[in-house]
């Protein structure tokens, strides 16, 4: 008989799903490792880990398309592999590592296991990097599929005009985590001088709404005869809550002449 202290403990875990954290899931070589989400994934994007045994991945996969579920499995004894799984338009990011006694089952809830803390607003270092992702969508969408599905991404063409001046909405991207949107823009300068504006003031009507921009990347001058881009982020609501914009609104710029 088998008593069960003989069996390594932990090897059955489950964790809150929660897209701020990187999940470390131990592997071993002599049994597979299930990972299970509430409902089927949308994308897995993974390094150093694949189905074709063939390939001689440290860590062999095993998953059908659109179910809830994979299985991982270490195929050497220092095995590293990591992978980023998109559920439900948000990406959870997962690390795998041969140890001696592997996780055997790791399940993944909705509910929290612990009462959660309230989401920080979104500081300006993380706002110059959504609005790096931004303009980097094509790139990202290019190489790294998965983390492109999880952001809402729209193309408007929507025109704001002014005098001498008009402005587009070239592209509308949505950030869930941080409940921000990041703006592309077109500034294009109809007249035989350059048009100048505060791109500090710049915001965004929508529908009845108006935002201020939470960080902005523009130049605050259209020179004449040609066109600029400049980007505009806008973050919560003007109480501080999330406030949940969808890129699908109607959108217009707002743009204050500078004096």
């Amino acid at each position: 008989m088998v008593s069960a202290g003989v069996l390594p403990a932990a090897v059955i875990k489950s964790y809150p799903l929660d897209e701020r954290t990187v999940y470390t899931i131990g592997v071993g070589c002599d049994a597979p490792t299930t990972c299970l989400f509430p409902g089927p994934l949308t994308a897995l994007e993974a390094a150093n880990l694949s189905a074709k045994g063939e390939d001689r991945p440290p860590v062999l996969l095993s998953h059908q398309p659109g179910t809830s579920f994979f299985s991982v499995r270490a195929l050497t004894a220092d095995a590293r592999a990591a992978a980023n799984v998109v559920y439900r338009g948000r990406v959870y990011v997962l690390n795998f590592a041969a140890v001696t006694a592997p996780d055997r089952a790791v399940s993944f809830v909705d509910e929290p296991l612990a009462a959660a803390p309230a989401t920080p607003r979104a500081t300006p270092e993380v706002l110059q990097a959504l609005i790096a992702r931004t303009k980097a969508f094509s790139l990202l969408q290019a190489q790294h599929p998965a983390l492109a599905q999880a952001i809402d991404r729209t193309t408007p063409g929507t025109v704001s005009y002014y005098r001498g001046f008009t402005v587009t909405v070239e592209e509308v991207c949505r950030f869930d985590v941080e409940d921000t949107l990041v703006l592309r823009l077109r500034f294009e300068n109809s007249t035989n001088a350059p048009v100048r504006y505060d791109p500090t003031q710049l915001a965004v009507r929508v529908g009845h709404m108006v935002c201020p921009p939470a960080l902005t990347d523009a130049s605050g001058v259209i020179p004449a005869r040609t066109s600029t881009e400049a980007f505009v982020a806008i973050t919560d609501s003007p109480e501080g809550d999330r406030a949940n914009v969808s890129v699908e609104n109607l959108f217009s710029i707002l743009v204050p002449r500078a004096t």
